[in-house]
């Protein structure tokens, strides 16, 4: 299990992003059916079922919001302000089509102070295992080319340093990243490394009490 600094430090909240061993003891989690989409949903209660969405979002204590990744990025936000969280599913897809953007601004419309949210990046994939072809750079504006790398002929894209960039639009000033690689390090799922395997880790955020 890894946590951020930041987070830790806002004591209304338990957070984690945990690996593929560590996720047993915790408790009842609240999980989407992620579909790399720029849909953010506030919740009051916990669903029935997964909502389609890639983020969540509650002022509810003891809501347990759960990301399940192997390659993505797990985003987790946290204002101390309006005592609000959000969980965020970022793929590269979904982070070009703007869900950072539009879970922070769903956050703001709900009552959270832009100035003070505070956001946390658990394990995925990173620049030196995220190889990717130039039909998928050319999707890119050219003021984002500096997350595109040429090595050997061959091309990476720095997708921590697009994430904390995505967040920094969106208003975001406090970020941290674990920084873990998801692809090299057997503590991990990694979709790119085994694409047949099902399995994925969990990171979760929740509000203490409920």
């Amino acid at each position: 299990m890894k946590q951020v600094s930041n987070l830790t430090s806002l004591d209304f909240i338990d957070h984690a992003f945990y690996d593929a061993t560590d996720f047993q003891n915790d408790p009842d989690p609240i999980f989407m059916n992620q579909v790399h989409s720029a849909d953010a949903l506030f919740l009051t209660e916990k669903p029935l079922t997964p909502p389609s969405v890639d983020a969540l979002i509650t002022k509810t204590p003891g809501l347990n919001l759960t990301v399940k990744t192997a390659d993505c990025a797990p985003v987790l936000l946290a204002d101390p302000t309006s005592k609000m969280i959000a969980a965020v599913h970022a793929g590269w897809k979904g982070a070009f089509q703007g869900i950072l953007e539009a879970t922070v601004l769903e956050m703001v419309n709900c009552g959270a102070n832009i100035k003070t949210i505070q956001a946390g990046i658990g394990p995925h994939i990173q620049l030196p295992s995220f190889e990717i072809g130039p039909d998928t750079k050319a999707l890119f504006p050219k003021t984002e080319e500096q997350f595109f790398i040429s090595q050997a002929d061959k091309l990476f894209f720095d997708f921590d340093a697009y994430v904390i960039h995505r967040l920094k639009r969106a208003g975001i000033r406090s970020i941290e990243s674990v920084g873990d690689d998801t692809y090299p390090d057997p503590l991990y799922f990694s979709y790119r490394r085994n694409p047949s395997d099902k399995g994925r880790q969990f990171s979760s955020i929740s509000i203490k009490g409920g």
